[in-house]
C-alpha cells in the first residue's frame, strides 16, 4: 500500500461488515487508505459500549469517541445525534453505511474524490 491518506473506524462484529450502532459498537475495524482507495487493515480496537439503553452518559461517550480519535472518518450502521456531535466536535466525520467493508470504503473515497472535485471547479 501507498501512503495512508485517511484512516477510518468501521463499527463492525466481524471485520467484514460494517453493522454496528456506534454506540453498542464492542469493537472496530481501523483502516489506513491511500491515495488510490486501496485500504490496509490496521487493527481491531476493542471500546467499550457507551450505550445505555437509550441514552448516553457524556463522559463515557466523551471515551467512546477517544477510542477512534487518531480516525478522521467512522463508518457505522446507525449512529445517535450526541455521538454524531461528539465526533463532529472532534474533526471526525461520521456515516452511516451498513454493508460489507469493501463497498463501505469505495463508497466513501468515491464521496471523497468527488468533493475534492467539486472543490477544484469551484476554486477556478
Amino acid at each position: 500500500m501507498d501512503k495512508a491518506v485517511y484512516r477510518v473506524a468501521l463499527a463492525s462484529t466481524d471485520n467484514r461488515y460494517v453493522d454496528q450502532h456506534f454506540g453498542r459498537a464492542e469493537s472496530f475495524l481501523i483502516v489506513d487508505v491511500d491515495e488510490n482507495g486501496d485500504y490496509e487493515e490496521i487493527e481491531q480496537r476493542f471500546v467499550i459500549p457507551v450505550c445505555e439503553g437509550g441514552h448516553h452518559n457524556a463522559e463515557k461517550l466523551k471515551r467512546g469517541v477517544d477510542g477512534v480519535a487518531d480516525c478522521n472518518f467512522v463508518l457505522v450502521a446507525k449512529i445517535g445525534g450526541g455521538a454524531m456531535s461528539e465526533l463532529e466536535d472532534r474533526g471526525i466525520a461520521a456515516f452511516e453505511m451498513p454493508g460489507p467493508v469493501d463497498a463501505a470504503i469505495k463508497k466513501l473515497d468515491g464521496y471523497l474524490r468527488l468533493l475534492k472535485e467539486m472543490n477544484s471547479i469551484s476554486g477556478q
